[in-house]
Protein backbone atom coordinates (compact mmCIF):
# COMPACT_ATOMS: atom_id res chain seq x y z
CA UNK A 1 0.00 0.00 0.00
CA UNK A 2 1.82 3.30 -1.39
CA UNK A 3 -0.03 5.89 0.84
CA UNK A 4 0.09 4.06 4.09
CA UNK A 5 0.98 6.11 7.14
CA UNK A 6 3.77 4.70 8.79
CA UNK A 7 5.21 7.12 10.54
CA UNK A 8 4.39 5.61 14.02
CA UNK A 9 6.31 2.56 12.95
CA UNK A 10 8.99 4.92 12.68
CA UNK A 11 8.65 7.04 16.13
CA UNK A 12 8.11 4.06 18.44
CA UNK A 13 11.41 2.17 16.60
CA UNK A 14 12.99 4.86 17.37
CA UNK A 15 12.01 4.78 20.78
CA UNK A 16 12.38 1.24 21.64
CA UNK A 17 16.52 1.64 20.43
CA UNK A 18 17.14 4.77 22.54
CA UNK A 19 19.97 4.68 24.86
CA UNK A 20 20.95 1.64 23.74
CA UNK A 21 24.94 1.12 22.66
CA UNK A 22 24.43 0.83 18.53
CA UNK A 23 26.48 -2.10 16.68
CA UNK A 24 26.41 -2.56 13.00
CA UNK A 25 24.53 -5.90 14.13
CA UNK A 26 21.90 -3.77 16.09
CA UNK A 27 21.39 -1.54 12.84
CA UNK A 28 21.10 -4.21 10.79
CA UNK A 29 17.73 -5.59 13.30
CA UNK A 30 16.43 -1.99 13.58
CA UNK A 31 16.43 -1.70 9.59
CA UNK A 32 14.63 -5.30 9.24
CA UNK A 33 12.33 -4.63 11.74
CA UNK A 34 11.47 -1.16 10.25
CA UNK A 35 11.22 -2.92 6.78
CA UNK A 36 8.76 -5.90 8.76
CA UNK A 37 6.96 -3.41 10.97
CA UNK A 38 6.09 -1.34 8.30
CA UNK A 39 4.49 -3.65 5.73
CA UNK A 40 2.33 -5.19 8.59
CA UNK A 41 1.18 -1.87 9.23
CA UNK A 42 0.24 -0.64 6.04
CA UNK A 43 -1.45 -4.19 5.39
CA UNK A 44 -3.34 -3.59 8.84
CA UNK A 45 -4.81 -0.14 7.32
CA UNK A 46 -5.63 -1.70 4.49
CA UNK A 47 -8.15 -3.60 6.33
CA UNK A 48 -9.41 -0.36 8.08
CA UNK A 49 -7.06 0.02 11.24
CA UNK A 50 -6.21 3.76 11.38
CA UNK A 51 -2.54 4.56 11.35
CA UNK A 52 -1.24 5.04 14.91
CA UNK A 53 -2.94 1.87 16.43
CA UNK A 54 -1.86 -0.23 13.18
CA UNK A 55 2.24 1.03 14.04
CA UNK A 56 0.90 -0.06 17.80
CA UNK A 57 -0.69 -3.25 16.95
CA UNK A 58 2.26 -3.92 14.47
CA UNK A 59 4.45 -3.36 17.78
CA UNK A 60 2.62 -5.44 20.04
CA UNK A 61 2.49 -8.28 17.66
CA UNK A 62 6.66 -8.30 17.58
CA UNK A 63 6.51 -9.15 20.93
CA UNK A 64 8.93 -8.04 23.26
CA UNK A 65 11.89 -5.59 21.70
CA UNK A 66 13.80 -5.04 24.80
CA UNK A 67 14.29 -8.79 24.86
CA UNK A 68 14.86 -8.72 21.30
CA UNK A 69 17.65 -5.99 21.47
CA UNK A 70 19.48 -7.77 24.07
CA UNK A 71 19.16 -11.21 23.28
CA UNK A 72 20.75 -10.04 19.79
CA UNK A 73 23.01 -7.21 20.43
CA UNK A 74 24.91 -8.58 23.02
CA UNK A 75 26.27 -7.43 26.86
CA UNK A 76 28.35 -4.87 24.72
CA UNK A 77 25.17 -3.10 24.10
CA UNK A 78 23.20 -3.39 26.76
CA UNK A 79 25.64 -3.60 29.75
CA UNK A 80 24.35 0.08 31.73
CA UNK A 81 21.23 0.50 29.62
CA UNK A 82 17.92 -0.45 30.73
CA UNK A 83 18.28 -3.91 28.97
CA UNK A 84 21.10 -5.17 31.26
CA UNK A 85 18.78 -7.31 32.51
CA UNK A 86 17.14 -9.70 28.97
CA UNK A 87 14.56 -12.75 28.86
CA UNK A 88 15.94 -15.50 29.04
CA UNK A 89 15.42 -17.35 25.52
CA UNK A 90 12.59 -19.59 26.49
CA UNK A 91 10.51 -16.29 28.16
CA UNK A 92 10.71 -15.02 25.14
CA UNK A 93 9.92 -17.67 23.28
CA UNK A 94 6.98 -17.90 25.44
CA UNK A 95 5.93 -14.61 25.30
CA UNK A 96 5.39 -14.87 21.11
CA UNK A 97 3.62 -17.63 21.21
CA UNK A 98 0.94 -18.29 18.76
CA UNK A 99 -1.82 -21.04 19.91
CA UNK A 100 -3.10 -22.86 16.90
CA UNK A 101 -6.44 -21.84 16.32
CA UNK A 102 -9.19 -24.58 17.13
CA UNK A 103 -10.47 -24.26 13.59
CA UNK A 104 -8.02 -25.27 11.95
CA UNK A 105 -7.28 -28.31 13.90
CA UNK A 106 -10.33 -29.87 13.31
CA UNK A 107 -10.06 -29.18 10.05
CA UNK A 108 -6.81 -30.55 9.99
CA UNK A 109 -8.31 -33.56 11.64
CA UNK A 110 -10.85 -34.19 9.39
CA UNK A 111 -8.84 -33.94 6.62
CA UNK A 112 -6.27 -36.12 7.45
CA UNK A 113 -8.86 -38.83 8.46
CA UNK A 114 -10.34 -38.12 4.88
CA UNK A 115 -6.57 -38.97 3.46
CA UNK A 116 -6.21 -42.15 5.28
CA UNK A 117 -9.17 -43.52 4.53
CA UNK A 118 -8.72 -42.47 0.49
CA UNK A 119 -4.90 -44.40 1.10
CA UNK A 120 -6.38 -47.14 2.37
CA UNK A 121 -9.13 -47.43 0.03
CA UNK A 122 -6.42 -47.09 -2.76
CA UNK A 123 -4.49 -49.96 -1.53
CA UNK A 124 -7.24 -52.26 -1.19
CA UNK A 125 -8.58 -51.28 -4.75
CA UNK A 126 -5.51 -51.41 -6.53
CA UNK A 127 -4.84 -55.55 -4.47
CA UNK A 128 -8.46 -56.31 -5.76
CA UNK A 129 -9.36 -56.39 -2.27
CA UNK A 130 -12.15 -54.17 -2.89
CA UNK A 131 -13.60 -55.00 -6.78
CA UNK A 132 -13.09 -51.39 -8.04
CA UNK A 133 -11.53 -50.72 -11.71
CA UNK A 134 -8.62 -47.92 -11.83
CA UNK A 135 -11.40 -45.40 -13.80
CA UNK A 136 -13.38 -45.29 -9.96
CA UNK A 137 -9.45 -45.39 -8.54
CA UNK A 138 -8.45 -42.63 -10.22
CA UNK A 139 -11.84 -40.45 -9.31
CA UNK A 140 -11.15 -41.60 -5.53
CA UNK A 141 -7.42 -40.51 -5.69
CA UNK A 142 -8.42 -36.88 -6.28
CA UNK A 143 -10.97 -36.64 -3.82
CA UNK A 144 -9.96 -38.49 -1.18
CA UNK A 145 -6.01 -37.99 -1.59
CA UNK A 146 -5.12 -35.08 -3.93
CA UNK A 147 -7.44 -32.41 -2.32
CA UNK A 148 -7.20 -33.34 1.23
CA UNK A 149 -3.62 -32.93 0.49
CA UNK A 150 -3.24 -30.07 -1.22
CA UNK A 151 -5.93 -28.12 1.29
CA UNK A 152 -4.03 -29.46 4.33
CA UNK A 153 -0.57 -27.74 2.71
CA UNK A 154 -2.55 -24.08 1.78
CA UNK A 155 -4.64 -24.44 4.86
CA UNK A 156 -0.99 -24.97 6.88
CA UNK A 157 0.70 -22.11 5.51
CA UNK A 158 -2.14 -19.49 5.73
CA UNK A 159 -1.63 -20.18 9.66
CA UNK A 160 0.84 -17.50 11.37
CA UNK A 161 2.98 -19.62 13.81
CA UNK A 162 5.25 -18.25 16.65
CA UNK A 163 7.78 -17.67 14.53
CA UNK A 164 6.84 -17.24 11.26
CA UNK A 165 4.26 -15.28 10.00
CA UNK A 166 1.30 -16.29 7.57
CA UNK A 167 2.31 -17.09 3.82
CA UNK A 168 0.52 -14.98 1.02
CA UNK A 169 -2.93 -17.21 -0.18
CA UNK A 170 -1.15 -16.65 -3.69
CA UNK A 171 1.78 -18.47 -2.61
CA UNK A 172 0.07 -21.10 -0.34
CA UNK A 173 -2.26 -22.20 -3.07
CA UNK A 174 0.90 -22.59 -5.37
CA UNK A 175 2.15 -24.86 -2.71
CA UNK A 176 -1.08 -26.42 -2.32
CA UNK A 177 -1.66 -27.51 -5.72
CA UNK A 178 1.81 -29.10 -6.21
CA UNK A 179 1.67 -31.05 -3.12
CA UNK A 180 -2.00 -32.14 -4.77
CA UNK A 181 -0.22 -33.36 -8.50
CA UNK A 182 2.37 -34.67 -6.46
CA UNK A 183 -0.01 -37.05 -4.13
CA UNK A 184 -1.96 -37.53 -6.99
CA UNK A 185 0.91 -38.43 -9.56
CA UNK A 186 2.23 -40.80 -6.10
CA UNK A 187 -1.46 -42.65 -7.00
CA UNK A 188 -1.39 -43.12 -10.22
CA UNK A 189 1.95 -44.69 -9.82
CA UNK A 190 0.96 -46.79 -7.52
CA UNK A 191 -2.04 -48.32 -9.40
CA UNK A 192 0.47 -48.88 -13.01
CA UNK A 193 2.12 -50.80 -10.49
CA UNK A 194 -0.11 -53.20 -9.81
CA UNK A 195 -1.25 -53.15 -13.58
CA UNK A 196 2.20 -52.25 -16.15
CA UNK A 197 0.16 -53.07 -18.78
CA UNK A 198 -0.96 -49.60 -18.59
CA UNK A 199 1.66 -47.18 -19.64
CA UNK A 200 -0.27 -44.06 -20.19
CA UNK A 201 -0.74 -44.33 -15.94
CA UNK A 202 3.28 -44.29 -16.05
CA UNK A 203 3.22 -41.62 -18.20
CA UNK A 204 0.68 -39.40 -16.41
CA UNK A 205 2.34 -40.07 -13.07
CA UNK A 206 5.55 -39.01 -14.55
CA UNK A 207 4.23 -36.17 -15.71
CA UNK A 208 2.25 -34.48 -12.41
CA UNK A 209 5.24 -35.63 -10.50
CA UNK A 210 7.88 -33.42 -12.65
CA UNK A 211 5.75 -31.03 -12.74
CA UNK A 212 5.48 -31.01 -9.06
CA UNK A 213 8.88 -30.75 -8.48
CA UNK A 214 9.23 -28.26 -10.85
CA UNK A 215 6.62 -26.09 -8.49
CA UNK A 216 7.85 -26.56 -5.39
CA UNK A 217 11.55 -25.80 -6.75
CA UNK A 218 9.71 -22.49 -8.14
CA UNK A 219 8.29 -21.47 -5.44
CA UNK A 220 11.33 -22.16 -2.85
CA UNK A 221 13.58 -20.65 -4.61
CA UNK A 222 11.13 -17.41 -4.82
CA UNK A 223 10.31 -17.97 -1.47
CA UNK A 224 10.28 -14.36 0.66
CA UNK A 225 11.05 -14.54 3.94
CA UNK A 226 8.11 -14.76 6.47
CA UNK A 227 10.22 -15.50 9.80
CA UNK A 228 9.46 -12.84 12.14
CA UNK A 229 11.93 -10.55 13.21
CA UNK A 230 12.59 -12.31 16.98
CA UNK A 231 12.78 -15.46 15.44
CA UNK A 232 15.35 -14.33 12.91
CA UNK A 233 17.45 -12.63 15.65
CA UNK A 234 17.72 -16.09 17.28
CA UNK A 235 18.28 -17.65 14.46
CA UNK A 236 21.38 -15.15 13.50
CA UNK A 237 22.54 -15.40 16.72
CA UNK A 238 22.99 -19.36 16.75
CA UNK A 239 23.03 -20.06 12.82
CA UNK A 240 25.98 -21.55 11.65
CA UNK A 241 26.97 -20.90 7.70
CA UNK A 242 24.56 -21.58 4.79
CA UNK A 243 25.39 -21.09 2.23
CA UNK A 244 21.81 -20.69 0.60
CA UNK A 245 20.86 -17.76 3.11
CA UNK A 246 23.37 -16.39 2.07
CA UNK A 247 24.12 -16.42 -1.31
CA UNK A 248 20.60 -16.92 -3.30
CA UNK A 249 22.13 -17.43 -6.42
CA UNK A 250 23.57 -20.69 -4.80
CA UNK A 251 20.06 -21.76 -3.68
CA UNK A 252 18.62 -20.99 -7.03
CA UNK A 253 21.38 -23.36 -8.75
CA UNK A 254 20.40 -26.04 -6.24
CA UNK A 255 17.02 -25.89 -7.45
CA UNK A 256 18.10 -25.78 -11.07
CA UNK A 257 20.44 -28.91 -10.38
CA UNK A 258 17.48 -30.82 -8.71
CA UNK A 259 14.90 -30.41 -11.40
CA UNK A 260 17.21 -31.43 -14.04
CA UNK A 261 18.42 -34.58 -11.83
CA UNK A 262 15.10 -35.84 -11.43
CA UNK A 263 14.09 -35.51 -14.58
CA UNK A 264 16.73 -37.33 -16.14
CA UNK A 265 16.43 -39.77 -13.23
CA UNK A 266 12.32 -40.44 -14.01
CA UNK A 267 13.04 -40.66 -17.61
CA UNK A 268 15.86 -42.94 -17.13
CA UNK A 269 13.08 -45.09 -15.15
CA UNK A 270 11.04 -44.93 -17.57
CA UNK A 271 13.17 -46.25 -20.57
CA UNK A 272 14.73 -49.15 -18.06
CA UNK A 273 10.76 -49.94 -17.43
CA UNK A 274 10.39 -50.10 -21.75
CA UNK A 275 13.12 -52.10 -22.44
CA UNK A 276 14.79 -54.10 -19.72
CA UNK A 277 11.48 -54.28 -17.45
CA UNK A 278 10.96 -52.99 -13.75
CA UNK A 279 13.76 -55.27 -12.19
CA UNK A 280 16.33 -53.18 -12.88
CA UNK A 281 14.55 -49.29 -13.73
CA UNK A 282 14.16 -48.82 -10.03
CA UNK A 283 17.83 -48.13 -10.30
CA UNK A 284 17.84 -45.47 -12.21
CA UNK A 285 15.84 -43.38 -9.05
CA UNK A 286 18.91 -44.69 -6.84
CA UNK A 287 20.92 -43.12 -8.87
CA UNK A 288 19.03 -40.27 -9.16
CA UNK A 289 19.07 -39.85 -5.58
CA UNK A 290 22.51 -40.56 -5.38
CA UNK A 291 23.51 -37.61 -7.41
CA UNK A 292 21.26 -35.62 -5.46
CA UNK A 293 22.82 -36.19 -2.31
CA UNK A 294 25.94 -35.78 -3.51
CA UNK A 295 25.19 -32.40 -5.00
CA UNK A 296 23.50 -31.71 -2.12
CA UNK A 297 26.36 -32.38 -0.27
CA UNK A 298 28.82 -30.25 -2.58
CA UNK A 299 26.86 -26.85 -2.29
CA UNK A 300 26.39 -26.93 1.67
CA UNK A 301 30.01 -27.74 2.18
CA UNK A 302 32.25 -26.54 -0.78
CA UNK A 303 35.71 -27.47 -1.52
CA UNK A 304 37.98 -24.73 0.07
CA UNK A 305 41.62 -24.87 -2.15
Amino acid sequence: MSNADTSGIHRLLDDAFAGITTTPELQDLKEELRGSLTARAAELQENGMDAGESARRAITELGDIDALIASFGGPDAVEGSRLASPESIAELVQRNRVKPKPAFVVRTVILSFVLATGIAVLVFGALGVIPWGIPVLLILSVTDIALPVGIIVTDALRQETSQHYASPASRAIGFGLAGAAMAYGLAVAALFLVDMTQLPLLVAAIALVVVAIVGFTWLGVTQTNRTKPWALAMQRRYETEDPFASDPGAAARFGMYTVVIWVLAIAGFVVLSATIGFAWSWLAIVAGLVVFMLTLARMVFPVKH
